[in-house]
């Protein structure tokens, strides 16, 4: 009985350690907001599986929508208003950081399973939070990490940690209600190459995303 209590344990043990991946922190995003007193008088919806918004997972992903994900990390193939969208269940526009254009701000993602790859954030001023704001406006503005090192902050272990690091907001760019996008491009399934090696972090990869309301004066 002792050897069989002590096996449950470690089973479940390792099912918490597994569930679970990745959640925009600080500006904290739609479905994380909850966890901090400060938004508590906006009576937030609490979305306690913050750490999964993995575009409905891989298979759903890529062997039923195509590859495609939602702009927040929901299920492609969601009924419209997605539920991290504007307009969606989580989608109501509580901003959760005030900023200046131009300004170097720090962001923090918080990584409970660490699959490698990168991170991403793209920036969409949306001034409207009911209507969800689409790829095409986030791709117009991919911010640039503070060290000039470009636009993807690798994640080079298999650490989960809290991820701090700085990155500038576009220069000429004022919101009331900007969409700030997390998106999470995993590192750990093997795939094809462009020149046609079998490696680690090549081919289609699990994606995460996440999006937080912010304000920029």
């Amino acid at each position: 009985m002792l050897k069989l209590t002590i096996s449950l344990a470690s089973l479940l043990a390792i099912v918490v350690l597994v569930n679970g991946h990745g959640r925009l922190w600080s500006p904290a995003g739609r479905g994380t907001l909850w966890r901090f007193p400060q938004f508590q008088k906006y009576n937030p919806e609490r979305d306690y599986n913050d750490v999964e918004g993995f575009c409905g997972g891989f298979h759903v992903q890529y062997n039923e929508n195509g590859g495609n994900c939602g702009v927040c990390g929901d299920s492609y193939s969601d009924p419209a208003p997605r539920r991290h969208e504007g307009g969606g269940l989580f989608g109501r526009g509580i901003i959760t950081g005030n900023y200046s254009a131009g300004q170097i701000i720090e962001v923090q993602i918080d990584l409970t399973a660490s699959h490698l790859g990168y991170f991403e954030l793209r920036l969409c001023p949306q001034n409207n939070p009911l209507v969800p704001a689409t790829q095409e406006c986030l791709d117009q503005y991919v911010l640039e990490l503070a060290d000039g090192s470009g636009t993807r902050y690798p994640i080079p272990t298999f650490d989960a940690q809290l991820h701090t690091y700085s990155v500038k907001l576009p220069e000429g760019v004022t919101c009331r209600q900007c969409v700030l996008q997390w998106h999470y491009n995993t590192g750990n399934s093997h795939g094809y190459c462009s020149d046609g090696a079998y490696k680690l972090g090549c081919g289609s990869q699990e994606v995460f995303r996440a999006c937080a309301d912010i304000a920029i004066n």
